[in-house]
């Protein structure tokens, strides 16, 4: 029954209860303290009682003693009745001033709940940059609305993100198409076998970018949704043979990639997604280095992986955008045999796994990428 009663009436018998429950207590305790003392007070003396118990003749028009005590408990018990209907129309009387004050309070307390739902109400994708205000102090209400607002920024950052997510996708998936289809009309337009030879190396070509950019996007969705496993996984097994396939699919030499893992490290998470994070990190930082340039990979017991390369020099600014889906850079945008979902791929593994990644430029050119992931204790 109360559970279809609104806040405001749950609360104003809740308060009311709660007084007539203390309030019953006090005046219980009250009329007992009178009663006592009233008795008391209206009993009388050993020796008056003794008197009036005596053979003594007692004059004519007087009380007999019978009657003087019958006099006495009737009128303590006409006191005691009357202060207990006093006090009983009294609680009844605050009872009602109580239920009224709390129905009136309580209006008030929640009357910012209402506008801060109403505003709520009103929030859709349309115009998620509107935030809930909610007037007056700073308590547990406003807490609430700030809450609700930095749950509101998340969500509209995230459909950004998403929003430029689909732009990208859809412009990155639209290029290899659109390079497949002139590719067709016009290789094919002739029979000469050395013509159409090189039409199958670019369809080929063409499509191995489709299957990277698929596998891709596949990898930064599963990432993405924290599905990261929880197996125990030697971290710095990983991070050798991706190394050293890394080295051997590059042609870096002993100079150019270099390897430092101090122990052993065993974090909790998926090793296939691991390894796709080391590989990814280490292909980005051999793609997008200078001739002649150094790779250092440094994995500690901690679970703390340091990727840093001597590159071209980057901005502080663009070396965050790298993390955003199909972002290469201004020095990257002339490679194209990369989707632009590495370092995206990373920073969504590292998060799915309890950790985190981060990117700041390199003193002297390049860029530096650390991968913070916590170990298993």
């Amino acid at each position: 029954m109360l559970n279809r009663l609104t806040l405001r009436w749950r609360l104003t018998l809740m308060h009311t209860g709660v007084f007539v429950v203390v309030a019953a207590a006090v005046v219980t305790m009250v009329f007992v303290q009178n009663r006592i003392v009233i008795t008391k007070v209206g009993s009388l003396s050993p020796s008056d009682l003794a008197t009036l118990q005596s053979g003594t003749t007692r004059p004519i028009g007087k009380p007999s003693a019978s009657s003087i005590l019958d006099s006495i408990s009737l009128q303590r018990n006409d006191a005691i009745g009357t202060i207990l209907i006093q006090w009983i129309v009294a609680l009844a009387v605050m009872t009602v001033i109580v239920g009224l004050l709390a129905w009136w309070v309580t209006g008030r307390v929640l009357n910012r709940v209402h506008a801060m739902t109403t505003q709520a109400r009103h929030i859709s994708i349309a115009n998620l940059h509107e935030r809930i205000t909610a007037p007056g102090p700073a308590d547990e209400l406003r807490e609430l609305s700030d809450t609700f607002n930095d749950l509101l920024t998340r969500i509209d950052d995230a459909f950004s993100a998403q929003a430029r997510f689909i732009a990208n996708a859809s412009h990155e998936l639209r290029t290899p198409l659109a390079v497949a289809r002139t590719t067709l009309q016009i290789g094919l337009a002739t029979t000469d076998p050395g013509r159409v030879r090189r039409v199958r190396d670019e369809l080929l070509r063409n499509n191995d970018r489709c299957t990277a950019l698929i596998n891709g996007l596949l990898t930064l969705a599963r990432g993405e949704q924290g599905r990261c496993g929880r197996e125990r996984v030697e971290f710095d097994d990983v991070v050798r043979q991706i190394t050293r396939e890394a080295a051997t699919d590059h042609r870096a030499g002993p100079a150019g990639l270099r390897l430092d893992v101090a122990g052993r490290c065993t974090v909790t998470g998926d090793r296939l997604l691991l390894a796709q994070l080391v590989r990814n990190l280490t292909d980005n930082a051999l793609r997008y280095n200078v001739p002649g340039g150094e790779v250092l990979v440094r994995l500690t017991p901690d679970g703390h992986l340091t990727v840093s390369n001597t590159g071209p020099a980057i901005s502080a600014a663009e070396a965050t955008r790298l993390f955003e889906p199909f972002y290469r850079g201004a020095d990257r945008t002339a490679r194209t045999d990369g989707a632009g979902l590495g370092l995206s791929i990373v920073h969504a593994v590292a998060v799915a796994c309890g950790g985190s990644a981060t990117a700041t430029p390199r003193d002297g050119g390049g860029l530096v990428v650390e991968v913070s992931i916590p170990p298993t204790t």
